[in-house]
């Protein structure tokens, strides 16, 4: 293929939301690699394979527009799945992806679903078409309602190729996802993710292995590790400790020292709450396991406390590592409380959060 002339080529990503975040799920919760898309690695493959159709160096395929259209969701009682969504926007902000939303609408049955997204992104994609700001649309979706589009953009003035990156899948409740047909022979370079997923082909390829954010892994059991508390004025660790965790050889877990109480003794069989005191007080333990958002913080009695990179102030997130010790204070987590049967109340970490040399 002869090498193309331009030399930037300019990639819009249009997003339909609620198929991505379908799909991302799929691979989080029912696919084998048990990880979500990774969004910089998704845009990494995508200049890949601009570059590689295109005959074109890989430098020169530079991402200038990327959209993501979805239907608001509604607060209900469902905060946990709102929180999630809110974790998936930090992910597409990172990158640069722009959120459009629309309101959700109430159908027949009276419920709530998507009603005009396929429009908005249409004539959001044709207006940046038109105006000559992209050279390759690049459309992550699966209906056919944006035919029109794909139609419209190949045979305008200034013709524009469309790439589209579809998934074909079945979760494990039964439910199915399949691109359409008219879609996929309509546009100019059509890719079935899935199948180049699953490819093995493709299973020691980095740019593959990329699409998917690293999971989490949990540091082999290290020797005995001791978690201080002392007073908020404190400028040195207490001795002796007040608790204490070891290594159990045959489990290979973390258990509650059987030589010292543990400071939070369990109350009618729950752990008990904390009060504003305990919980101001300055604790120090150790990274369990990292994401790309924070990581967990080992603990016994409380199971884990969870912490975000942002409120690490002397440490950047790529210079955090399991085992590193943290410095930090605690904060009730209402939510994480109300989502447990037995009532027993979580905490997580809090900023000023200081990794511990």
């Amino acid at each position: 293929m002869a090498t193309r002339k331009k030399s930037v080529i300019r990639i819009g990503i249009y997003y339909d939301g609620n198929y991505f975040y379908k799909t991302s799920n799929f691979y989080k919760f029912d696919h084998p690699r048990q990880s979500r898309i990774s969004i910089p690695g998704l845009h990494n493959y995508i200049c890949n394979e601009v570059a590689s159709r295109l005959g074109t160096d890989i430098n020169a395929c530079k991402v200038v527009e990327a959209h993501y259209f979805r239907g608001r969701m509604v607060k209900t009682g469902n905060e946990r799945a709102i929180i999630g969504e809110r974790y998936f926007e930090d992910a597409l902000t990172r990158e640069g992806v722009d959120l459009h939303y629309l309101p959700l609408v109430r159908g027949s049955n009276n419920e709530l679903k998507e009603k005009g997204i396929d429009v908005s992104l249409a004539l959001d994609a044709y207006k940046k078409a038109a105006a000559k700001a992209i050279d390759i649309l690049v459309l992550i979706a699966g209906d056919g309602d944006y035919l029109p589009l794909v139609r419209e953009l190949q045979t305008m003035g200034n013709p524009i190729d469309v790439m589209l990156l579809s998934w074909d899948f079945e979760c494990a409740n039964g439910d199915l996802t399949i691109t359409s047909q008219d879609l996929l022979e309509e546009v100019k370079y059509p890719i079935q993710m899935a199948i180049v997923i699953d490819d093995r082909l493709n299973l020691k390829n980095p740019v593959i292995s990329g699409l998917f954010e690293p999971r989490q892994v949990e540091a082999p059991a290290p020797p005995p590790v001791q978690t201080y508390i002392s007073s908020p004025a404190a400028s040195a660790l207490v001795d002796p400790p007040l608790l204490s965790n070891y290594a159990d050889p045959v489990s290979n877990t973390f258990q509650a020292s059987p030589y010292q109480a543990s400071p939070f003794p369990a109350q009618n069989g729950k752990r008990r709450a904390l009060s504003e005191d305990e919980m101001a007080q300055e604790r120090i333990s150790t990274i369990l396991s990292l994401d790309n958002t924070g990581g967990w913080i080992r603990d016994i009695e409380y199971n884990n406390f969870y912490f975000f990179n942002a409120d690490v102030i002397n440490k950047k997130p790529d210079e955090l590592s399991i085992g590193m010790a943290l410095q930090f204070r605690l904060k009730f987590d209402k939510i994480k409380t109300e989502q447990k049967d037995n009532g027993e109340p979580s905490y997580r970490a809090i900023g000023p959060i200081l990794a511990v040399d």
